[in-house]
């Protein structure tokens, strides 16, 4: 019997990942209040809390920014801080779960392929943006964020009147996309992700499903490919401003030890909640949930 294909095969499988993820928990155990600042019960704790986190931001593509800061708030971590761990968490989680939906095919190769180098330029003029503009001037585009955020919920709203069979409509007669036209969409949703780190998939979403016709799940997918790079660019640009002496290295970074793990199994469990009917037929509804608990959230 040969060891490799089947070595091969089992990433494909969430048994592994829960295996592994077991592995580590238990590797780990030995090391809590040692080498790492971090009980036992603690660790717990906040793992199974990423994994739920993981698990809803790869299933709905909502910004996991919005449950995580709170939730690293209270851990006493300064929201300053909570900022830059949450991204560096969204990495691990959104990086094999995104990668998950490409492999299995559900990403739009052309449209990431046409957004991602406008994702990549909004989030740098967002990041270099930050080192100029004010607190007073940063709370404004906060607010104007939020006003977008709201227009594209209530058009997702309104969309769920209009059941669409995306399968069943024949590619010849649909008109071709023009991506150009999408591109301020992009750069200005990353822009708000390099400003003031929010998820440019709140705003993509809404936008792919209702301009560019792609069926939730698919929109979904493609978005959080898009948002994967961008904060893995994001992670770049930060490295270099503290390389430079412009920035320093966030407090709580032990935490990530607990949060990266979780989200990696939430993030397995939430690409395949997609393909279960029952979760794919309210797959946009929940996003319209946690679309409006970020709202609420970045007013509060």
């Amino acid at each position: 019997m040969k060891i490799w294909p089947l070595l091969f095969k089992m990433p494909k499988h969430l048994g592994f990942w829960m295996l592994a993820d077991t592995a580590y928990v238990f590797f780990l155990f030995f090391f809590f209040n040692a080498l790492i600042p971090l009980s036992f019960s603690k660790f717990m704790f906040v793992h199974f809390l990423a994994i739920g986190v993981g698990s809803m931001v790869m299933f709905t593509g909502v910004g996991g920014g919005i449950l995580w800061i709170p939730v690293l708030t209270f851990l006493e971590i300064r929201p300053s801080e909570a900022v830059a761990i949450s991204i560096f968490t969204q990495i691990a989680g959104k990086g094999t779960g995104s990668l998950t939906y490409l492999f299995n095919g559900m990403v739009d190769v052309k449209a990431a392929t046409a957004f991602i180098p406008m994702a990549l330029a909004g989030v740098t003029l967002g990041f270099l943006s930050s080192f100029y503009i004010s607190r007073g001037y940063e709370q404004l585009l906060l607010y104007i964020f939020v006003l977008i955020a709201v227009y594209l919920l209530i058009r997702t709203i309104q969309s769920l009147r209009y059941r669409i069979s995306f399968i069943d409509t024949s590619p010849g007669i649909n008109p071709p996309i023009t991506y150009a036209k999408s591109y301020p969409v992009v750069i200005l949703s990353s822009f708000f992700t390099g400003l003031l780190s929010i998820g440019n998939t709140d705003w993509l979403i809404p936008h792919m499903t209702i301009k560019l016709k792609m069926p939730t799940s698919r929109a979904v997918a493609t978005s959080l490919l898009i948002m994967f790079v961008t904060i893995l660019f994001y992670l770049f640009l930060a490295g270099i401003s503290v390389w430079l002496g412009y920035a320093s290295w966030p407090h709580g970074t032990y935490l990530l030890f607990a949060t990266c793990s979780g989200v990696i199994v939430g993030g397995q469990i939430g690409t395949r909640l997609s393909r279960i009917p029952w979760f794919e037929r309210y797959q946009k509804h929940t996003f319209i949930v946690f679309l409006g608990v970020s709202i609420i959230h970045l007013l509060c």
